[in-house]
């Protein structure tokens, strides 16, 4: 008999009444592999003309949500970054249903993994006690654009017969941008990072092209290192060697004047996700063999040459952490 694994709901569709901090959810204490975050939004009308806020009312509906254990952050930033991680990292990207539905809820389901591959045996976040895995949400909008009402689900992956040896954690690093030019911000020491995802405040619909991110290098105690210096424009690029379709995901969008009359040409919303994102890859073979040490090291950092003097950068970098 093969092992075996449960798929369980943590939390049933709940409605949130306020905007603020949802109270924490206790997680299951068995190896988690991953969870599934559902939002429901309740719509009064068949959205026709504004597709691209299918996506978009839920970026507006959460502000922040993170997995915590006993208060160490695993897994935290905001929605869309989240969303974006776990879609380049991992391949896990959101799904919905609903979308034409009049007076009823559109959902979209988004995955945490604490694992690059799901169900895999070695990789996932360890067994714990009660009360020591939970989950926190910060809810900006309970009436998300057109929406009406706010609900929340969760559902996770128990690995109940396994013991993994490691699982991955991604939290978010800011830069608050007060000058152009050349400037470096910290990387994490002490565990072996697979990537680091990047976010450029600038979006790409002024005329200029001006990044945040402009040039990037990777420097370890003060020496080049992977990336001697990439472009942002290369960078995006990047994200489509994780299996996008590039522009054509997710901000892809066609004109409307009815349910089913096309009108307009084909369009693609420049300040949406993946727009505005890059990665730094460190596991381009999936085989961990070209994975960035960091331990013994006094400084690992990202140098950047910002084009732009305003904004805040953000970046994630995703840990792969050995249990002991």
């Amino acid at each position: 008999m093969g092992k075996r694994y449960l798929r369980t709901i943590v939390q049933e569709p709940t409605t949130i009444a306020a905007a603020g901090d949802i109270a924490p959810i206790d997680l299951p204490v068995n190896p988690l592999s991953r969870l599934w975050l559902t939002l429901f939004i309740e719509e009064p009308a068949q959205q026709v003309t504004n597709a691209w806020t299918l996506l978009s009312d839920f970026y507006a509906a959460i502000s922040d949500l993170s997995v915590r254990h006993k208060g160490e952050m695993i897994i935290q930033g905001s929605l869309a970054d989240v969303m974006m991680l776990n879609g380049v990292v991992t391949r896990a990207w959101p799904f919905g249903t609903h979308f034409s539905g009049i007076g009823n809820n559109k959902s979209m389901t988004f995955p945490l993994s604490f694992s690059r591959q799901p169900y895999w045996h070695n990789e996932a976040f360890p067994a714990t006690s009660r009360g020591n895995l939970r989950f926190h949400m910060s809810v900006a909008d309970v009436t998300p654009g057109t929406g009406t009402a706010l609900q929340f689900a969760i559902e996770a992956l128990e690995l109940i017969e396994d013991d993994p040896k490691q699982y991955i954690k991604y939290t978010t690093n800011t830069r608050v941008l007060a000058a152009t030019g050349r400037q470096r911000v910290p990387l994490p020491i002490g565990n072996e990072l697979a990537g680091v995802l990047l976010f450029d405040p600038a979006t790409e619909i002024t005329t200029a092209e001006a990044f945040a991110w402009g040039k990037v290098k990777v420097m370890v105690d003060n020496v080049e290192q992977y990336y001697a210096e990439s472009n942002w424009e290369s960078l995006r690029q990047s994200l489509s060697e994780r299996g996008m379709l590039g522009m054509n995901d997710l901000g892809h969008v066609h004109g409307h004047a009815a349910a089913d009359t096309v009108t307009g040409d084909e369009q693609v919303r420049r300040n949406e996700p993946p727009h505005q994102y890059g990665f730094l890859d460190f596991d381009p073979l999936l085989d961990d063999s070209y994975l960035l040490e960091t331990a013994g090291h006094a400084d690992v950092e990202l140098d950047l040459n910002s084009d732009v003097s305003s904004g805040t950068a953000r970046y994630l970098p995703v840990e792969l952490v050995r249990v002991r």
